[in-house]
């Protein structure tokens, strides 16, 4: 079994912090006796091996090094930090008052004070952090070895782990469609090169997966290592990739050597249809974390769904290797997640214990079921012959084919400016980037953040815009309106 990478111990113990980063709130399955999720035993995923050129360079910062260190511990005299002193801080409490009228109050000094000072242990703010590793051992018992980390949310996340594994030219495995800012800010600006996998309304084919692999493989050009995919909630596509599909293409990735990157914030926004029981936290299915029995999956987790994305903040689940590289790259950058919002976080979930975390779940995942059934309604009873969707299940977005003569969403972009309805043209979200003159007659409708009515009115003005596009081109629909 090839060694895992180890930087030389250039992460330091940080005081008071246990060495897998928390404890684990479950027995974790071992990769030999329990219930692996896929068949046979494959070697660990050796990451120093696997490094860019960056992340082959990318060291902790040495003045975090003295300061994360030594901050906080008994005994030492601080001349170290340029940290300002807790009495020249603004605030001396927190309040917090919630939507159900109840209060978090933060009047402990220390905490106080944490949450107006630099963001110091690597890890996170250790209350959070502890709750981050406790929470994926409850929801995902990953049966690797697993660390878990703060992080400022998953936009710059993906934008470390990625310039830790790839150079330019890599190639990168993605959903065909896929989350538009991946494609216009690392893709493009960074120079990897996308290697679309075909999707349908159950996201990721394996069939598609392995035959792509193959035939890169038999043309001898340079094999990917990496996949990027949201396989709950997909954006833009809405699509849930069953269980059984994700167990597959874990074992196309082990047999081909690809690292997976889990980009889940739509996990927790799962919901059987609206006026059905909510899921809650432990009906949420089984992740690729959770199957992970070799450290080939890096999972993000946000707060930025099911909380709020003003906190900026998520957590990041890897192999020790790769948590520690992401450290360097963290601190390296922004010198760590927002104090204040890690604090004030932390003490809102020790506040609602796991009960109150459930019942926010809960109403999170009803709001969003009545939501998309609200669109999902509104466009069956106005889009009929004119479009095709599935009913979302998860996440913020339905996607819909355009049928009425449309072959590319671009050609009814003035229309639905004069109708003052906006829509997302699905060329955007194309892992190959957002070519003008690409025909794609798909778009991507959110029903997030508007009101009931306006659902429905942005639905009957989309089916207004497609029937003057129908008679204005003389051609007829498309589209059967197969619907669901």
């Amino acid at each position: 079994m090839p060694a895992t990478f180890k930087s030389g111990g250039n992460v330091p113990m940080e005081h008071g912090q246990v060495e897998n980063g928390g404890p684990p709130a479950k027995k974790q399955r071992t990769i030999e006796t329990d219930e692996p999720s896929t068949s046979g035993l494959h070697s660990l995923v050796d990451y120093g091996a696997r490094l860019s050129r960056q992340g082959q360079a990318r060291q902790l910062p040495s003045l975090r090094v003295i300061v994360s260190t030594f901050t906080g511990v008994p005994g030492i005299i601080g001349l170290h930090g340029g940290l300002p002193p807790p009495d020249a801080f603004p605030w001396t409490a927190i309040t917090m008052t919630l939507r159900d009228g109840s209060k978090v109050e933060i009047t402990d000094p220390a905490k106080v004070s944490a949450a107006q000072q630099y963001s110091t242990v690597l890890k996170g703010y250790p209350g959070l952090q502890e709750w981050a590793h406790a929470h994926t051992w409850a929801q995902h018992s990953p049966p690797g070895a697993h660390e878990v980390m703060v992080t400022g949310g998953s936009n710059h996340t993906l934008e470390i782990i990625f310039s830790l594994l790839l150079n330019r030219g890599d190639p990168l495995l993605c959903e065909e469609y896929t989350y538009p800012h991946v494609v216009e800010s690392f893709m493009n600006m960074k120079g990897y090169k996308a290697m679309p996998v075909s999707i349908d309304q159950h996201g990721i084919v394996p069939s598609a997966l392995r035959a792509t692999l193959e035939a890169r493989k038999e043309s001898g050009a340079q094999m990917p290592r990496l996949m990027y995919t949201v396989p709950i909630g997909q954006n833009p596509t809405g699509a849930i990739t069953p269980v059984s599909r994700r167990r597959q293409i874990y074992d196309i990735c082990r047999t081909f050597d690809v690292v997976i990157i889990e980009d889940d914030p739509y996990y927790y926004l799962q919901f059987a249809g609206a006026g059905c029981e909510p899921l809650g936290l432990n009906n949420l299915g089984q992740s690729y974390l959770s199957m992970d029995t070799d450290n080939r999956v890096i999972r993000l987790d946000s707060f930025a769904k099911v909380l709020a994305p003003g906190v900026r903040l998520g957590w990041v689940t890897a192999a020790p290797a790769m948590i520690e590289k992401i450290i360097f790259c963290l601190h390296g950058s922004t010198l760590g997640p927002c104090s204040s919002s890690q604090v004030m976080v932390a003490e809102m979930l020790r506040v609602w214990g796991q009960a109150g975390l459930e019942a926010h779940v809960r109403n999170m995942q009803s709001k969003y079921a009545h939501r998309a059934q609200v669109i999902h309604d509104a466009a069956a009873e106005h889009l009929a012959g004119l479009a095709e969707w599935s009913r979302p299940q998860a996440g913020m977005f339905m996607w819909m084919r355009l049928g009425a003569g449309v072959t590319d969403a671009d050609q009814i972009l003035d229309l639905l400016k004069e109708e003052r309805v906006v829509v997302v043209p699905g060329r955007i979200a194309h892992c190959k980037g957002p070519h003008p003159g690409v025909p794609c007659p798909y778009v991507r409708v959110s029903y997030a953040s508007a009101a009931d009515e306006d659902l429905k009115e942005g639905m009957r003005r989309l089916a207004n815009v497609l029937r003057a596009f129908q008679q204005n081109h003389q051609s007829p629909a498309t589209s059967n309106g197969n619907h669901k």
